[in-house]
Formats: C-alpha cells, structure tokens, sequence
C-alpha cells in the first residue's frame, strides 16, 4: 500500500507535496489508486499518517492532501478507529523523539517489506525496491529451505537476512534500537455449530458474500473479475452480476487440453448469466520460463512469487489496456471453505495441498536438510484470514500493482470467514454451500462439478519441459545455489539424465530454477542506484 524512507528523529511536521506525504527528511509514498485514500493527523506533538483501503458508506478522508490537526483526545480517537477500520490499512505512527511505530490491519492485500538501511528504515511493497539490502552471503537459510522444499510458512522472515514482511496485525518499531518486529495475539476463530431447521443458510451466504463483494466502493467499467471456471471466481462474479450484470469484465487463462475445453464450455454457461464482456489468453504459449518472460531475460522475479508469472503478466496487461484498475479475485475460496483436523476423515477424505506428507526432492543440499526440522520456526501466529492465503497475497499481489491495478478478493472478508467457519461439514465439503447456491440460478450440473480438474500442472510440466530443463543444463556448471550449498549439483545433474533419457520431468525442479535465476538477477542488478525515495 506503500513505500517509505524513514529517519529518526521523526518531524513535527508532515506536508503531501503531491506524490508523498514528508517531514523534509522522511518520505511516505502511497500507492496511488482510486480504490485508496491517505491521510495524516497531528495533535502538534505526534503524527500518524494511513494509507487505507476505501469503504462504501462511510465518510473517507476527502482530498488527498488532508491534514488536520486535533486535540490529543481527539488524535487518540482517531487513532483507535484507523486501528479498528474493517478493510485493509497500514499505519506509521511518529513520535518524536521516540520513533515511529509502523501497523498492518487484518487483510495483507499487499505486502510490506522493511529493512534497516542504515540511519533509515526502508520499506515497500516492492521486494526488488530493497535490493541493496540482498546479498549471497545473507540469505535465510530456513526461508531457502522452505522454498526448495515447497513448503513456504507465513512468517516476517524473507529470503533475505534483514529484510522483514509486515505480516497481518504485526507492528514493527523504529527507533534508537533499529528495526524491531512484532507479532500480534493470536486470532481467535469459530467452530461448527447446528442450523436452525428454518434458516435458509444458502440465502445467508448470498447475503454475506454480497456484502463483502460490496464492501469497497467501485466503478463497474473499470473493474473485472477473475472468472477460471472455478467455484470460487464463480461465486464472487454470481455476486458482481446481482447490480452489474454486463458492465464489469471476466477475464480467464485458457489452459487448453482436454480440460481446457471443459473450461471454455463452462465458462461459456456462465457468461450467459452474467452478461459480462469477456478476455481470455492461451496459457500454453506463455508457459513458465519461456524466454519473452521476466524470469529467462534476467530481470528479478522473487522466487517464490506467482509460478505462472509470464501468462498472469500478459493478462494483467491486457485489462489494464481495457481501463481496469480494479480486480475481483476468487482467493481465499479453498480455505473458507476446508475442512479441519478430523473432519477429513469424518468425510472419508485425506487432506492433501499444504500437506508436508510429500517426496521431498533428492537434491536438497546440506544447508537446505540441516534446516528442514526449523521449517516451522518462529512463525506469525494464528491469523484471521487464512495463512496460505496472506502467503499468496504477499507473493502475487506486487505483480497486480506493478500494473497499476488493486487486487480485491472478497472471500477473504473476516465477516464471511466467520460464517463459514460455523458452518456444519455437510456444507464445507466439496464447497456445497457454492454449488448449492449455483443450482438455484440454473447452472447445469457441468458447470457446477466438472468431470476433469481444471489447473496448469500441463503447463508448467510445457514450460518445464521446453524451456526449464534446457536452461537447468546451461545454469548447472556455475549454479550459484550449488556453491551456496542449497542444492546438491550431482543429484540434479543425474535427474536431468534422467529426464533426457526419457523420464518424466520432476516438477519440484521449478522452485530451484526460480531461486537461481532470481539470485542471478540479484547479483546483476545490486550495483543500480535505490529509488529516490531515499535521499
């Protein structure tokens, strides 16, 4: 939601010069977008300024330029209802002489990465921002480890020692002790409970998700909606079309194949019901590591960040060419609706993504292995919205705001995960509560439970196949996470033997090549001067 570049001690006065809010040596810098507003209030000793998400039905800050000074009460008073503000928000508190406190609210839209640069604190929703602060010598080997596993933890730790995320509800301090993080309490959540025989729960959950659907004020012709064919997408463009239907655009990567075309079918149904215009773009020439992407022409993509980065970019490219600033996403559909601990086997299923049950790949390295019992180590704790969620949020988000759009995504609303965590098993499980409400307008049973499983795995196993490996080859005589001791090089030298003599390509290769060309990227581009943000 910002960048920042703070000193101490902090000013007594800030000024928004049109582009960031300053004290004459510190620098604020909101994410410009209509779907946010910023502000600073002072009671003539303490500051705050917030960068907010905006919410419908209530008074926003007005101009971009407020400033309003208050009586200490007052500044208090507002204080706690920033604190308390139900969308998303980030907050700096200055203090002089003390410091500057720095909050995150409940939703990690957007990341915030904060490093100790040296008499300034640095910070951004931009990894790349800090990469002055990256080095070879000072990666965190937990963090590698979790990577090269695929086993990645929502936690303040970054790949890079000294470089921290804001995870949600944390603080951190800045002060005359440096840079210090803070997690917050743990969130408390809900269990199941019975349904009253008269309550139409299907109906509550349409009432629910509508409002968070409506929760932030928006322009339909300059929205759109993420519209895979999944439940989830679905679910959030059925509550888009209830006061738009035709004026917002769905837009969708074609994965082709055989469930490709079930795909196109699908969502061809729904389309009619919505009556939104529509933008899809092939998948498979864009597959992962192709060398028109950001990853093979050496630019740094963070490693763990979108997989399907080259085809996301496109289609982000694209809508933003069609005007849209805003988009509806469906994340944060699997885990509203999962099922916990022993309902799994309540149901006669067996949990399986986010499992740590899996292979691991042979050719973990000894640094990677030594830190494979630390994997769960000094992690946030219990948060509100979904762990795995905030994870994909912080990893795919930048590459949203990199175009100039705000990604919204609400079936992460606190409100309707609360809901959802009180509904019995029967409704949870394989997402019936969404299936039943899609019944009820008409969708067919094809749209509603698909015969073949909709996803990329045959795109990334393309890109891997055709493009992966080929570079693997090329980057094994110098691999920079071989000498680091990450990877062990004749463990994956005698996998890609094995692949060229027909083998299966081994998907968990993909983390290691992300991670090398990303520490590859590093080292090319640590030596270009930091955005003068900084002065």
């Amino acid at each position: 939601m910002l960048k920042l570049c703070l000193r101490m001690p902090p000013g007594a006065e800030w000024r928004w010069n049109g582009e960031h809010w300053s004290d004459g040596v510190s620098t604020i810098r909101p994410y410009a977008h209509p779907m946010l507003e910023h502000a600073a209030v002072t009671d003539g000793v303490s500051t705050f300024v917030v960068v907010r998400e905006r919410a419908r039905q209530v008074a926003g800050f007005g101009a971009a330029d407020v400033f309003t000074t208050a009586d200490t009460p007052t500044y208090l008073r507002l204080l706690d209802e920033i604190k308390a503000w139900p969308l998303d928000f980030v907050l700096i508190e200055c203090t002089p002489p003390d410091g500057y406190r720095i909050t995150s609210g409940t939703w990690g839209t957007a990341p915030l990465y904060l490093t100790d640069a040296g008499e300034r604190l640095r910070g951004s929703w931009s990894l790349p921002d800090l990469r002055q602060q990256f080095s070879l010598d000072a990666l965190d080997e937990r963090s590698v480890a979790r990577l090269l596993t695929e086993r990645t933890r929502y936690a303040r730790e970054t790949l890079f020692r000294g470089v921290y995320m804001l995870t949600e509800r944390a603080h951190a301090t800045y002060g005359d002790d440096g840079l210090v993080m803070h997690y917050p309490a743990p969130a408390e959540h809900a269990s199941p409970r019975e349904i009253r025989h008269d309550v139409d729960v299907v109906e509550v959950y349409r009432r629910v998700l509508s409002d968070a659907v409506y929760a932030r004020p928006f322009e339909p012709q300059t929205a759109a909606v993420e519209l895979s064919g999944g439940m989830d997408s679905a679910s959030v463009a059925v509550a888009l079309a209830e006061q738009h239907r035709g004026e917002v655009l769905s837009y969708a990567l074609a994965i082709g194949g055989e469930a490709g075309e079930q795909q196109l079918r699908r969502r061809a149904e729904m389309l009619l019901y919505l009556g939104f215009p529509d933008l899809t773009v092939d998948a498979l020439p864009l597959a992962p590591l192709n060398p028109d992407g950001a990853r093979a022409r050496g630019l740094f993509v963070e490693p763990g960040a979108e997989p399907y980065h080259e085809a996301v970019g496109t289609i982000l490219a694209a809508a933003r060419g069609q005007g849209v600033r805003t988009v509806f996403t469906g994340d944060g559909g699997d885990e509203l609706l999962s099922l916990r601990g022993d309902e799994w086997a309540s149901v006669g299923k067996v949990r399986g993504r986010f499992s740590d049950h899996e292979r691991l790949p042979p050719w973990l390295g000894r640094r990677t292995a030594d830190q494979l019992d630390a994997v769960d180590d000094d992690l946030a704790p219990p948060t509100v919205i979904n762990e795995a969620t905030l994870l994909g949020f912080a990893l795919r988000s930048p590459q949203f705001l990199d175009a100039g759009i705000w990604p919204v995504s609400p079936l992460c609303s606190p409100r309707l995960i609360r809901f959802a965590e009180q509904l019995p098993v029967s409704w949870r499980v394989d997402k019936h509560i969404c299936r039943e409400r899609f019944h009820r307008i008409g969708f067919s049973h094809d749209a509603r439970y698909p015969h073949l499983r909709e996803n990329f795995r045959h795109v990334m196993g393309a890109g891997l196949r055709e493009y992966g490996m080929p570079l693997l080859a090329e980057l094994l005589a110098e691999a920079v996470t071989v000498d680091l001791g990450f990877v062990d090089g004749d463990a994956l030298r005698a996998a890609l033997e094995r692949w060229k003599h027909g083998e299966q390509v081994d998907m968990k290769v993909f983390p290691v090549l992300s991670l090398e060309l990303a520490l590859r990227a590093m080292t090319a581009h640590r030596g270009e001067r930091e955005g003068a943000l900084c002065t």
